[in-house]
Order: structure tokens, then C-alpha cells, then sequence
């Protein structure tokens, strides 16, 4: 399996190919005037862009010249057209394709701007298209708030919400402006371009340079950087430069300023209230500096300059004044000018289709955008030329620049996408990290009135979790919700609305009064047409009157400007955006995993100006380590937080009261989180990292295989000799014992029976020594594998006869107190019964629900010491463990590394030095499988067909479980261990629903890996 098809492996998702998008494209419907330009030479890639301020080759100019002369006045009205078209799969024979191909083929028009679709259906429908126009069309598309994600990312198979992947989702744009630093636009600008021009677009209609200035702004809002002119222009300037260099030309929108008006031009006509110096002063110096800077195209926009025009005038769009007189005059634009949408209320309702078209020209537009009739848009221009409205002069101006704008996107070299090319580049590793790193930065607190960042898991023990968001916002807190209830205990998770009753909220302040933590997070999310950027009354109450009682955080997945709505919160953060992306760094800001750094690119009146903001720093977690950027150790984060909703499931399907999981890779933590409650009681403990867990049969491999290691490797112990030189009194009841070996009873083939039930004839060690000596043997040693806890019972007795300590001794010694594993042991003491998890109901033997003693039996009887069983541990321990192993029996003590260091990478808390525990060929020789007899190494078990370590991990890994539902995987050829824990016994072991979730999450962990292709074993 590719890394490219494993992006679907976990959601099962089937994406549809044009089965004419790759080969089969047959020659141009025609040429024109015998040029081969148009023709088949220009049926390759597209070339290079020559961006707004360089001079185009002679080869293009004369491909201008020789094409535009080949055109009829008709055709060349048809090329000042660019239709919308939706991006998702249609087949060719469909009623919406026959429609857009007749755009193409007959109408001749000049490209199109594209909509919401997935990355394959983008580029081979174009391919298709392409494939029919005699001149290349220039296609366009608005990937200009949250990038690539806007419109090639975010679908989701219903009902189950399956996210069918796509182009790399960024933050609004707003959230550069939180950051302020060029360096972040500017690769926004080029990973922008990249993934658009993978997909077939050339130009792309970005960036939004409005100044933001009125916070009751419904339209542009987190569009726009900022309400800082400069700043503005600076970040807008640097987006273009990085999107030249990631091959697509850029947009300057909207003229001339959009950003101080109080409606919605998809609805209304929106008035500016400025004069010409107000906008020179603000609304126009970011299109001066992009304009300087050679930006290839503007973007008018539909909006009255009262101080300009008076109120009862045409929209800019259609006033000279503006895109003749001040855009081409005063500031020197030479580039390709767009209207925006004509189909918006704000102009088609009030001119009609075809007059639009008509005044949009005359005012100095150069492209029709998205007329209401293709056919009716052209019909009109024609007539207006006829009658001498226009002059066809003019007309062949704009054709001109529009043929010059296409040859600046290469389109005279070439047209067509590469499909195979497609995975290559959209939503890569290094694309989906960096938009990581941006929604991180880009975090802005602005109230923690009660200090409530960052949250402590510990302190924090009932949380209220509320999430606002509207009926048809199906993702809202899809990734939030799971990521924080597996860091704290959420009491009541409530999702409400527009429509919720106000009853619900008198329920809600009553759950309020008995939370530590109050989190209300809002998804607004400015959105055209929808007329909605504020939470409803009944909200604005319920924060009100809590939010001076409870501790509180109210986040803004969308718009920044809630707070003035809500003055009365005490906590407020600013995460810009509602995908996930977004969603995942307002919890890492929370809980002090990421630090905190934005400042407001705006004014929030009367409550806030440009430039607040608070700080906080990365906070360490009690064992100095925290999760790192899974993209920067080949990890995909989004494919992480469905590991999250993976465990939430099973716990809800009573798998077991909680787990704690911990993953990492390349020796540093990805996902390190608890989940659920250590009990099914209420009033229980959460489950997280440092919770401690009866780890059953783990005992076998962290306790008494890694004491049998270190034994062999200072050459104490010799694996081929027979257990009788140890143990003289272990064959009394059968000679036949004799000859098995040490080797023997690690392999699990020393003919030995499974178990027995001695805890219900005795008790105590001295008594269990005699009750082995008397065993007889079940077959011949070495013929067979049978697992057994007596031979582990027996290698703890060898290993106490060589060291001369009891095996918890020896391995407090040796192994625990040299690597820091504090909470790892035999027999833990009471103080630590609070974060133990409990396990079974025992109505048998010992009539208790079992909780801070062992519950195998046989360990309990010999005194809660024991080879087999018997040890309790922490996820961070057993992590601690498995990257020693994992780096070959050694691992770095965290006191020698500084503070960051210690944190990032997985060490030995507490400890100065390197820590050598075994050397790197006794970890190999114990860890690899043995034979091909069984799938069993030393004391470890590899896997198998049916193994708990799912079916993605290597044949090179090893790992065991244990009975409770514990497990422990390390894989070296994947470099990434996973160590799983659960109390699925409780409260009955009957329940074995684990078995099919520890494959479910070792799969999932597996197929998270991006840098390397990760396969099926074979069987």
C-alpha cells in the first residue's frame, strides 16, 4: 500500500477518477489560424508563471498576438467570461457536464472558477475540459481563506462524518495577522500555490487586502489580515511573492476596500462611509504596495463610497471612477481586472443579467465573472458594441490582457494536470505541519481573569464543556470535544445553538455550579450570505451569569469579535478557524503543550486594541514530556484525532472504564493522553499518563525477560543451560525436566502446561517452589509452543538464584530506579491507591472488587510477587522502557539534557546520565523472532496472523499483552512504539471487547506514518 493510498486506509473512502482525465486526450476541437500554440503543442504541463512586473518572452507574446487575431469579436467577448462550476466528480455524460462542455466548446468561454471538490475530481474534470477548448482556459478559484482547504478539503461521507481528505486546511487569514511575520504569509502563499496548481487552477483570487476596520464587518471579518493598513499590505504583499513562487498568480481583493461595511454584498449593496482621503489614508494602501509590487490581477468590489459617490450610486464595480480613473490612472494597474461575482444580490437583482455585463465593462472591468447566463452575458456585451456603447477597441483590450494573463501562467507551454502528481503534492506532510505550526502561533488569548491557563489535568477533575454552533455545522467540536476529554474528566458535554430554549440553559447553570472548569466553545465562522457573527441571547445570559461564579474560557473558533457581545467572560481565545487544524492547537494552548504568542491584528472596542494579547509558555507535563508536532516525525495529526474518537468509541461501548495510550515515533511522544475515568463510578479519577495499571502478563517481558537480559548480558545466565543448574529441586517430580532449557521456558516451550489453579490449594512462595518441583511435564520439551505462566513463574526463580535478590528487588535496582520508573513495581503502597485502576469483581476467590493488589491469582497467592505476574505501571513508564529497547538497550538520562530537550524527546526522568541496560546484541537476540517453529522471541512475542499488534506492524516488531487489557508494541522497522492500557477486566473478565479494539488502535497508530510506505504483513 502507497502513502498515498493509506490517506484513505482508516476512513475506507473510495474517490471516483475521470476515466478520461488521463489518457486518451485526442487533438483540439480546432485551431485557429493554423497556429500550433493553440493546438497540440500546448497539451503538455503548464509552464512557469511570469508574475505582473516581468516582461513575457517573445514565444508568448507572439502565441498573444497570433491567437487573439485568430478571433472573431464574438469569440472574443467569450473570452472575458469565467463561469462557475462546482469541483465535485460528475460524469461526462451527465446533464451538468453537457453544460459546462458547452461553456467551453461553443461559447468559447475564456476559463472557470471552480468551487468545493476533492483534489482528483478538480484536475481530471479540467483535464476533460481543457481537452475540449481550442484555446487553453484559465482556471480560477478562491483559495483565500484557509488555503488549499477552502475548497479542496473538508468532505465528509454522511452519516458517519468520514473525512474524505484533501488540500492543506489553514486558519482563517486573520491568523497570519495574529502572527504579524512576513515569512508565515509568504509560505502560505507558495504551499497556496503549489496545491492549487497540482490540481490544474493558474490564478488564483487571493489575497483579501481589505482593512478590516469595522468589527461589524459580516463578510470580510477574518478574511482580511488585519485593521492595520501596513500591516495589511506587508502580509498581502508577502502572500504573493510566496505564491509566484509556488507557480500561480494572485489577486488583489476587493476594490477598492470592502472592509468598513455592515452588510453583505452576496445580499445588499454595503456602503463605505469614506471620502477619497479617508481611503488613500487606509482602504487603498495595500493595493498601492501590491499594485508597486506587480500583482497579476484585482478583484472590484460591490460596494457604494458614500463620500465618493453619495449613497444612491452604482457600486464601484461599475463606476470608472474607480477601476478606470483611480485603479488604471492614479495608480498605474496594467493587470487583468475581475469583477466579483455578478450573480451576487448585490448587483443582479438590481441591473439585471445583461446590463451588468455591459456597465462592468464600461467602468474598466476586464473579466465577467460568474454572470447569471453565460450565453445572455455575451449577447449583451455584442449588443452593446453594436450600438456603440462599447468600442470593439476596448474589447480587444481586455481579450488581450486576458490571452497575456494566460501566457503568464504558462498556458501557452501547456494545459493539462498530472494525476499521478496530484498525491505527490496536495495536503503533504510538510504542507499539513506547517498550517499545524501556523494555528499554533496564531492562538490569541486576550482574558484568563481566573488563571485558568494552563489547565490542570489534575486540579481540573469536573469540566462543563458547551459547544455552540448551528444546527448544520456538523463538525463543529468533532476534534476539540475528543482531544479534551482525553486530557480532563468532562462531567456534562452539551452542544447548543440558535435554536436551543432558554430551559436548556437553566439546566446548564445548574451543572455550572458544581464544575471546576467552565469551556464554551463558539463556532461562528463569518460566512457570506449567512448574516450571523454573534452567539444568541440566551448564550450571552448564560456567560453572563456564570462566567463571574465558575472559572471559564470561552474560545472563538471563528469570529475574533464575540467579546463585545460577551463582555462579562472571564476567559477568552481566539483560535480564527473551525477545522480541525484549528481545533487541535486551541487544546494544546489549554493544556500548556503549545505555548501561547498571538496578539490581535484588530480592535475589539471598547474592550480591546492592535497588539493585545497574553503570553504563556509550554508548560512540561509531571514527567517532563510532552507530545511533539507529529508532522515532524512523519506523523499525519489529522489522522491522529481519529485515534481519538476510535478509543472514545470503544469506551462508550464499555470496552473499559478508561485507557491511557501512548504513541510515539523517532524517539518523541505524538499522542500521550487518558481517556475516560479509572472507575465506572462517577466520582472517579480520570484516566491520563500517569495513572497507574495492573499490567498483568507485561510482568513477563518489562519485569522478568528484562531481568533474564540483563542477567545473559553480564554473562550470569546462559540461556542454553539446563534449568536444573539453577534450580536442582525443579525436576523432583519428573526427570524429564532435566533437559529443559532456559531457552526452553522463554520460548514457552518447555513442556510445560499453561496454568494451574494452585491459588486454591496454597499460598506463599516456599509453597509454590515445591508445587512446580512436582509438575510434570505436558510434551516433549522443545516440540511445541504452549504459553505458559509457570515457566515465567520459574524464570523469576532462576533470576533470584543467579542475582541472589527477590526479582522486585533486583528489578527496583537494576532496572527502575536506573531508568526513573517511579510508579513501576510489585506490591504498590497505599498512597498510590487513588491512581491505581481497579479490576475485576472477584466473587470467587477473594469476594472484592479488586483494586492496588494483583489480580491474577497465582501472584497474589505467592505474595503479589511474581515472574508472570504481578507488576503496576504507568504509560510513561512503560514508554520510558520501550524507547530503551527501542534504541537498543540504552537510553539518555533527561537531567543530562536542557530544559526544551528534555522535554521533546524521550528520556529517563530524573536521571544525569546515558543509562546503558543491556547491550545492543542481547536486546536484538531477545527481541527478534527465534525460529520459524512460532511467532514467539525470548520472552517477547512477535506477530502473528492475528496479532493484537493489529496488521501494519513489521514482522521485526515485538511486544506482549496482558490479561487485564494491557499491551505493549515496539516496532524498530517502523520506529515507533505504542503502549496501550486498559482495566477491561473491570468489572468482569468475561468482557473481551478489547481484543478487536488493541488491533483497531495499533492499525491507526500505524497508518499514521507518512514518511515511509507502511504495508500490510504478508501472511
Amino acid at each position: 500500500m502507497s502513502v498515498g493510498d493509506r490517506r484513505f486506509a482508516l476512513a475506507a473512502v473510495l474517490i471516483v477518477l475521470w476515466s478520461s482525465g488521463c489518457g486518451g486526450v485526442g487533438p483540439p476541437v480546432g485551431t485557429a489560424g493554423g497556429s500550433p500554440e493553440i493546438g497540440a503543442a500546448s497539451y503538455g504541463a503548464a509552464g512557469p508563471v511570469t508574475p505582473g512586473r516581468a516582461s513575457l518572452d517573445p514565444d508568448a507574446l507572439r502565441w498573444v498576438e497570433e491567437t487573439l487575431s485568430s478571433l472573431t469579436l464574438r469569440q472574443q467577448v467569450a473570452q472575458l467570461v469565467i463561469q462557475w462550476m462546482p469541483g465535485s466528480y460528475a460524469s461526462t455524460s451527465s446533464v451538468e457536464f453537457q453544460e459546462w462542455a458547452g461553456w467551453v466548446e461553443n461559447d468559447e468561454i475564456g476559463g472557470l472558477y471552480l468551487s468545493i471538490g476533492l483534489p482528483h475530481s478538480y484536475a481530471a474534470k479540467l483535464n476533460e475540459l481543457q481537452a475540449r477548448s481550442r484555446i487553453p482556459l484559465l482556471v480560477t478559484s478562491d483559495f483565500e481563506n484557509g488555503g488549499p482547504g477552502m475548497r479542496i478539503n473538508h468532505s465528509y461521507a454522511l452519516p458517519s462524518l468520514l473525512p474524505q481528505g484533501g488540500g492543506t486546511s489553514f486558519p482563517p487569514t486573520m491568523a497570519f495577522g495574529a502572527i504579524g511575520e512576513e515569512r508565515f504569509a509568504r509560505e502560505y502563499g507558495r504551499i497556496t500555490a503549489l496545491e492549487a496548481k497540482a490540481v490544474g487552477l493558474h490564478l488564483n483570487f487571493a489575497p483579501v487586502l481589505d482593512v478590516n476596520s469595522n468589527p461589524e464587518n459580516p463578510v470580510i471579518n477574518t478574511r482580511s489580515f488585519g485593521e492595520d493598513p501596513e500591516a495589511v499590505a506587508r502580509l498581502g504583499v508577502a502572500f504573493i511573492e510566496g505564491s509566484h513562487e509556488g507557480g500561480v498568480l494572485a489577486t488583489a481583493k476587493h476594490f477598492p476596500g470592502h472592509g468598513d461595511t455592515q452588510t453583505d454584498s452576496h445580499v445588499t449593496v454595503p456602503v463605505v462611509p469614506a471620502d477619497l482621503n479617508r481611503l488613500n489614508s487606509l482602504e487603498l494602501v495595500p493595493f498601492r504596495r501590491a499594485v508597486d509590487d506587480g500583482v497579476d490581477a484585482v478583484m472590484t468590489a460591490h460596494v457604494v463610497v458614500s463620500g465618493v459617490q453619495g449613497l444612491e450610486a452604482a457600486p464601484a464595480t461599475l463606476d470608472a471612477r474607480f477601476m478606470t480613473d483611480l485603479l488604471r490612472g492614479d495608480m498605474g494597474f496594467d493587470g487583468l481586472l475581475f469583477t466579483d461575482a455578478l450573480v451576487m444580490g448585490a448587483l443582479s437583482e438590481r441591473y439585471g443579467a445583461a446590463e451588468v455585463s455591459v456597465m462592468a465593462l464600461e467602468a474598466g472591468s476586464d473579466v465577467l465573472l460568474m454572470p447569471t447566463d453565460v450565453t445572455e452575458a455575451i449577447d449583451a456585451v455584442m449588443n452593446a458594441v453594436g450600438e456603440g456603447r462599447l468600442d470593439s477597441a476596448r474589447v480587444r483590450g481586455s481579450t488581450r490582457r486576458v490571452l497575456e494573463t494566460k501566457a503568464r501562467a504558462g498556458l501557452h507551454l501547456g494545459r493539462m494536470v498530472d494525476l499521478d502528481a496530484v498525491d505527490e503534492v496536495v495536503g503533504s506532510a510538510d504542507h499539513l505541519a506547517f498550517a499545524d505550526t501556523v494555528a499554533t502561533r496564531s492562538i490569541t488569548l486576550l482574558r484568563d481573569r481566573d488563571g485558568v491557563l494552563p489547565v490542570d489535568s489534575h486540579r481540573s477533575r469536573s469540566v462543563l464543556s458547551l459547544t455552540y454552533a448551528r444546527t448544520d455545522d456538523l463538525t463543529a467540536g468533532n476534534t476539540f470535544d475528543p482531544a479534551l476529554a482525553g486530557r480532563v474528566e468532562v462531567a456534562r458535554r452539551v452542544r447548543v445553538g440558535p435554536e436551543t430554549p432558554s430551559e436548556v440553559y437553566d439546566s446548564l447553570r445548574a451543572s455550572a455550579g458544581a464544575a471546576d472548569l467552565v469551556i464554551v466553545s463558539v463556532y461562528v465562522p463569518p460566512r457570506s450570505g449567512s448574516g450571523e457573527v454573534s452567539v444568541s441571547e440566551d448564550m450571552a445570559d448564560f456567560i453572563a451569569t456564570v462566567g463571574p461564579e465558575r472559572p471559564m474560557m470561552v474560545i472563538s473558533f471563528g469570529n475574533p469579535y464575540l467579546l463585545t457581545s460577551l463582555p462579562e467572560s472571564p476567559g477568552y481565545l481566539i483560535a480564527w478557524g473551525s477545522h480541525a487544524v484549528s481545533q487541535n492547537a486551541a487544546v494544546r494552548a489549554l493544556f500548556g503543550r503549545a505555548a501561547i504568542s498571538g496578539r490581535l491584528p484588530v480592535s475589539i472596542p471598547p474592550y480591546h486594541v492592535i497588539g493585545d494579547g497574553l503570553s504563556r509558555s509550554v508548560q512540561p507535563s509531571p514527567a517532563s514530556a510532552v507530545e511533539v508536532d507529529p508532522e515532524s516525525v512523519g506523523i499525519d495529526a489529522e489522522r491522529l484525532t481519529e485515534i481519538d474518537v476510535l478509543v472514545a468509541t470503544a469506551l462508550a461501548d464499555s470496552v473499559a472504564p478508561g485507557a491511557v495510550l501512548a504513541i510515539a515515533r523517532h524517539g518523541r511522544f505524538v499522542h500521550l493522553r487518558g481517556y475516560g475515568k479509572l472507575d465506572w463510578a462517577e466520582s472517579a479519577r480520570r484516566a491520563g499518563p500517569n495513572s497507574i495499571y495492573d499490567v498483568a502478563s507485561l510482568t513477563k517481558v518489562v519485569g522478568t525477560t528484562t531481568a533474564a537480559m540483563i542477567l545473559v548480558d553480564e554473562g550470569r545466565l546462559d540461556l542454553d543451560a539446563p534449568v536444573v543448574d539453577y534450580l536442582p529441586w525443579w525436576a523432583a517430580g519428573d526427570p524429564a525436566k532435566e533437559i529443559v532449557t532456559v531457552r526452553n521456558l522463554l520460548l514457552h516451550r518447555g513442556g510445560l502446561p499453561p496454568f494451574r489453579t494452585f491459588y486454591l490449594e496454597m499460598e506463599g512462595r516456599d509453597a509454590y517452589l515445591s508445587a512446580i518441583g512436582q509438575l510434570q511435564l505436558d510434551y516433549q520439551p522443545g516440540t511445541r509452543t504452549v504459553y505458559s505462566d509457570i515457566g515465567s513463574m520459574t524464570m523469576a526463580f532462576i533470576i533470584e538464584e543467579v542475582s541472589g535478590q527477590r526479582l522486585d528487588e533486583f528489578l527496583q535496582e537494576r532496572v527502575w530506579d536506573r531508568l526513573g520508573m517511579g510508579d513501576t513495581g510489585f506490591l504498590p503502597s497505599e498512597s498510590l491507591r487513588d491512581r491505581i485502576a481497579p479490576t475485576e469483581v472477584d466473587t470467587v476467590f477473594r469476594n472484592t472488587h479488586v483494586h492496588g493488589i494483583v489480580h491474577d491469582e497465582n501472584a497474589y497467592a505467592m505474595g503479589g510477587v511474581a515472574g508472570h505476574a504481578g507488576l503496576f505501571s504507568s504509560a510513561l513508564d512503560l514508554a520510558v522502557l520501550a524507547q530503551t529497547l527501542l534504541d537498543g538497550g540504552g537510553i539518555a538520562g533527561c537531567e543530562s539534557q536542557d530544559a526544551d530537550a528534555s522535554r521533546q524527546i524521550i528520556c529517563a526522568p530524573g536521571i544525569s546520565d546515558f543509562v546503558r541496560l543491556v547491550s545492543e546484541e542481547t536486546e536484538q537476540a531477545f527481541t527478534r523472532r527465534f525460529d520459524s517453529e512460532s511467532f514467539r522471541a525470548l520472552g517477547w512475542d512477535t506477530p502473528d496472523d492475528r496479532s493484537s499488534a493489529g496488521d501494519y506492524f513489521t514482522p521485526f516488531a515485538f511486544g506482549h499483552t496482558g490479561f487485564t487489557g494491557t499491551s505493549i508494541w515496539i516496532d524498530p522497522e517502523l520506529d515507533m512504539f505504542v503502549v496501550l492500557l486498559t482495566n477491561r477486566v473491570n468489572p468482569s473478565r468475561d468482557n473481551t471487547k478489547h481484543v478487536a479494539f488493541r488491533r483497531a488502535v495499533h492499525d491507526a497508530a500505524a497508518l499514521t506514518i507518512t514518511d515511509m510506505e507502511v504495508s500490510p504483513r504478508a501472511r
